[in-house]
């Protein structure tokens, strides 16, 4: 193959995805490059977006940026790809504790306030909650359908003839001052943005990732009982409805063991967890598990590589990809363009 793009984008994830659709929207070439692992991240994701940080009840970082071109961005691909996977949630929160429902009461004075209902409900959904202190809710909440989002893209990029399903080779990367070369194909720019996968990258293995290891449960509730599909509940794990009566649950969080494998471990956190929070019975009958490409600051990890620079990173955005990704994928094709710069608190410069 002998072709000329603008930019290579290595990895199909949610990161990848994105970038290379905010790319192609703007007009440029591209070739993506992945081969389809079907164990990564953001195949196994729920795709939540919450605005709010649960723990201290404040705003998660930028959400008043990032929910406004989330709203623009999500709809637009749902047109493009011709599917829908962009959905608004309602976030119950059933409270744990007294302290924990009067933190939320003051906290509805705070700017954070935008994002929390003020009322308190004695909603148990039908007997299936315990409840004994009241709920409330999370607005402009919900989730993307990560699978059917990074499937419908990958539909596309074959249609459009701009992907190549194969594993990348570094070693057969060869750069100059304004160029990157990968078999036969020249790039202005190529971006890496292959998630946890990027620790093994030659050229960007300096960067500080915190790797956690995340696993998810898939259940079906008791017969005769239903979470309405426009509610998640959250009480130390997330409860997702995905339809047909099953249910994604999670998540739990392991920065040791990084393998891709399901443990025992991981399935009974979740379930004990769950068995807390629902009054009936359930059945687990999926299980599964993925490694986030976390940053110790807890930012995404964008830029040029700091003496290469055809180079770029486009990845860390952990658990709030979702939200994080189109913003940052739109700031970044700017600074690409040359008529932006990049935040300072994602741009990889911070380590240099």
């Amino acid at each position: 193959m002998n072709k000329s793009v603008d930019h290579i984008v290595v990895g199909q994830g949610l990161a990848g995805s994105i970038l290379a659709l905010t790319l192609l929207e703007r007009g440029r070439s591209v070739m993506v490059i992945d081969d389809g692992n079907p164990v990564t991240a953001s195949k196994v994701a729920a795709g939540l977006y919450n605005p709010v940080v649960f723990k201290r009840l404040v705003k998660s970082w930028m959400a008043d940026d990032l929910l406004p071109y989330m709203d623009s961005f999500y709809p637009r691909m749902e047109t493009m790809l011709e599917q829908s996977f962009y959905f608004s949630k309602r976030i119950l929160k059933p409270f744990a504790e007294e302290q924990e429902k009067t933190l939320w009461l003051k906290k509805t004075d705070e700017p954070v306030g935008k994002y929390l209902n003020r009322e308190i409900y004695n909603d148990d959904l039908g007997g299936i909650v315990f409840n004994p202190l009241g709920i409330s809710e999370v607005v402009h909440a919900g989730n993307l359908d990560t699978p059917k989002f990074l499937s419908a893209t990958r539909n596309y990029l074959l249609k459009q003839d701009v992907i190549l399903e194969e594993k990348f080779e570094h070693d057969l990367l060869v750069t100059n001052e304004n160029t990157a070369h990968y078999k036969g194909i020249a790039a202005r720019k190529i971006i890496f943005c292959e998630g946890h996968k990027t620790t093994l990258n030659p050229f960007f293995s300096w960067l500080p990732f915190k790797l956690t290891k995340g696993e998810i449960i898939t259940i079906r509730l008791e017969k005769g009982y239903k979470i309405p599909d426009e509610i998640v509940l959250n009480k130390a794990v997330f409860i997702l409805p995905l339809g047909n009566d099953t249910y994604k649950v999670g998540a739990t969080y392991e920065w040791n063991d990084l393998s891709e494998n399901i443990t025992e471990k991981g399935r009974s956190e979740l379930v004990e967890k769950l068995e807390k929070v629902l009054k009936i019975s359930f059945e687990v009958i999926d299980h599964q598990a993925g490694i986030r490409p976390t940053v110790n600051d807890r930012r995404p990890l964008i830029g040029l590589h700091p003496d290469l620079d055809a180079l770029g990173v486009f990845n860390g955005m952990g658990t709030k990809g979702v939200m994080l990704a189109p913003f940052f994928a739109s700031q970044f094709a700017d600074f690409l363009e040359g008529s932006a710069p990049l935040d300072k608190e994602v741009d990889i410069a911070r380590f240099k």
